[in-house]
């Protein structure tokens, strides 16, 4: 939003936090229906907890334009373009994203316009998902200062359990024995 020349429409679960991006000027309106926020959308971006995916695909599939470009922020993605696949109508481009950023804090009240500055933020083109929907990834992604780096899905997953989820699973192992 900080970056410009865009408007942004809203949703969330607990209507508070919706009105509280308002508030802060994240957003410019918020929408109290899932589907209602995305009719008309050029982009939607899908920042919930992976296993939360698979039921908006499907609630806003009936909903999205011809030529809509989907992407999420989800930190796996082969489950999650599988699920695509399967929901969104074949005239929208599922482009999967995953920001190689975050902080131990969540929640609209920590948010931080520079969060992505100079980090890696993973584009994974979905099954025929057109060259101009991956390149309005991509611009996004540009936009908020990251760094796009294009993969598959399985590469992404992968790495990301490399370098992400085994260090998690060794720390826990440490602190149980």
């Amino acid at each position: 939003k900080r970056a410009g020349g865009v408007e942004v429409a809203g949703y969330a679960r607990r209507p508070e936090t919706a009105n509280r991006a308002l508030e802060l000027g994240a957003i410019d309106q918020v929408s109290s229906q899932l589907a209602s926020c995305v009719v008309g959308a050029d982009l939607v971006l899908i920042a919930t907890p992976t296993l939360s995916i698979k039921e908006i695909l499907i609630q806003i599939a009936p909903h999205l334009s011809a030529g809509c470009v989907v992407t999420d922020a989800a930190s796996t993605k082969e489950q999650v373009m599988s699920w695509a696949e399967e929901s969104l109508p074949a005239n929208v481009s599922f482009v999967g994203g995953h920001p190689m950023a975050g902080k131990e804090l969540s929640g609209i009240e920590v948010a931080e316009a520079d969060l992505f500055k100079g980090r890696i933020y993973c584009v994974v083109p979905g099954h025929g998902a057109a060259d101009a929907g991956v390149q309005a990834v991509v611009d996004l992604v540009n936009r908020i200062g990251a760094r796009p780096l294009l993969l598959g899905a399985s590469d992404h997953d992968r790495f990301v359990a490399g370098i992400s989820h085994l260090p998690l699973v060794v720390a826990s192992a440490l602190v149980m024995a």
